[in-house]
């Protein structure tokens, strides 16, 4: 049994990015660059205008208020040909390239229409509300670097650049395989000792959170030979992620067959609670395994812990831990013995902006009910004292971004 930190350090050590792809801009949200972005030109590409109002000479207008003549309209997107003169004013819109001969825009708010001309209220100095050509960026420079997520705003910044087709890592592929003869599907109302499969939907969206994709496999039964046939099927994918069948029962079937198809395991248990019995492994081709406990709330420790950051980095995102907050504790948390643990917690924005969290009333880690109104885990190390009511401690908030 190895503690947290020990884990990340093995898990990093054998996750490495996965294929790269080139795809079109709008198919890429939230892909991760695997080449940077050159912008093909300056931006702005010319001079503009940031404001609605008037395009002048500076010079024109030192002694405002005054009367200058209107000459015509710079509207966005057309190039005006007429240069500006002495004692004259032309119309701008927003994003207008300046005209000619001007060098300030008087906001349309500091000017009144007066006959023919406009009447400026109040001078303005040389670039007043001007944007200069390649103020932004020139052209060729790296606008977006291999690493960057593309949110909508990098989206956009893509598009700004002209990267029509951008080359990103490929979404791993993910196998999920539920495991256990108690499991019956959603629709049928569990009977005796059975229980509804709740795991493989907990996964499922899990890895979409992950920006992955699924390929669910039809639950097995405690049953070797037909759990060997489904775990050779799930290591044809870039991730398998098992759930169940992986502790210490005579019927937990899933170390001893993952190791008969080839697999190396590189973490069998960790100082956790819940979740000690995690196991993350590798084959010969490279597929990542990952066997999570069956009950619930240790399914979700065991892939926000290992499998999300293992699914980031399998597309170029980097070795990150998941984050650790600061945060005010309601009603207190318990001391810990010789795991580190993790609570079932709601956490918000105090009014003094401050992040506050409160344990969620669950039954266990086979609670998936009490699970769902937890937006976060209060993490407590191993041999932490009881935190007492309004003690700070530290929360990992569920689902990021």
């Amino acid at each position: 049994m190895i503690d947290v930190e020990e884990a990340y350090r093995v898990l990093f050590e054998y996750v490495t990015p996965g294929p790269v792809v080139a795809l079109p801009l709008s198919d890429a949200l939230y892909r991760t660059l695997a080449s940077p972005i050159n912008c093909d030109l300056d931006m702005p590409p010319f001079d503009r205008s940031v404001m609605d109002g008037y395009a002048v000479r500076a010079v024109d207008v030192t002694q405002a208020p005054l009367t200058l003549r209107l000459v015509g309209e710079a509207p966005a997107g057309a190039v005006v040909g007429k240069a500006i003169g002495d004692g004259e004013a032309m119309r701008i819109n927003t994003g207008a390239p300046i005209p000619p001969g001007a060098d300030a825009v008087v906001r349309v708010e500091e000017t009144e229409p007066c006959g023919d001309g406009v009447l400026v209220k109040s001078s303005v100095a040389v670039g007043n509300f001007i944007t200069r050509r390649g103020a932004y960026v020139t052209a060729g420079d790296v606008v977006m670097a291999a690493g960057l997520r593309l949110t909508p705003a990098a989206i956009a910044a893509a598009a700004t650049a002209g990267a029509a087709r951008v080359s990103v890592y490929r979404k791993p592929r993910v196998a999920i395989l539920t495991t256990g003869d108690e499991l019956v599907d959603v629709d049928q109302k569990p009977l005796g000792a059975q229980i509804r499969n709740s795991n493989q939907f907990l996964v499922e969206a899990l890895v979409r959170s992950a920006h992955a994709d699924p390929v669910v496999l039809p639950v097995v039964r405690d049953d070797r030979d037909r759990l060997e046939a489904s775990i050779r099927e799930g290591l044809k994918a870039d991730v398998l992620c098992v759930t169940g069948g992986v502790s210490m029962g005579d019927r937990d079937f899933v170390p001893e067959v993952l190791q008969a198809a080839g697999a190396t395991f590189h973490i069998h248990k960790i100082a956790i609670k819940p979740g000690r019995p995690t196991i993350f492994a590798t084959t010969p081709s490279g597929t990542l395994v990952f066997a999570l406990p069956g009950n619930p709330v240790s399914a979700l420790v065991g892939f926000e812990l290992l499998v999300r950051p293992a699914l980031r980095v399998r597309e170029g995102g980097g070795a990150i831990q998941p984050v650790l907050l600061a945060a005010e504790v309601v009603g207190g948390c318990p001391a810990t013995r010789d795991r580190q643990s993790y609570h079932p917690a709601r956490a918000w924005v105090g009014a003094r902006g401050q992040w506050c969290v409160e344990r969620v009333s669950w039954g266990g880690s086979g609670d998936s009910l009490g699970l769902a109104a937890a937006n976060a885990m209060i993490v407590c190390p191993p041999g932490a004292p009881e935190v007492p009511e309004g003690a700070q401690g530290f929360i990992m908030l569920l689902d990021p971004v």
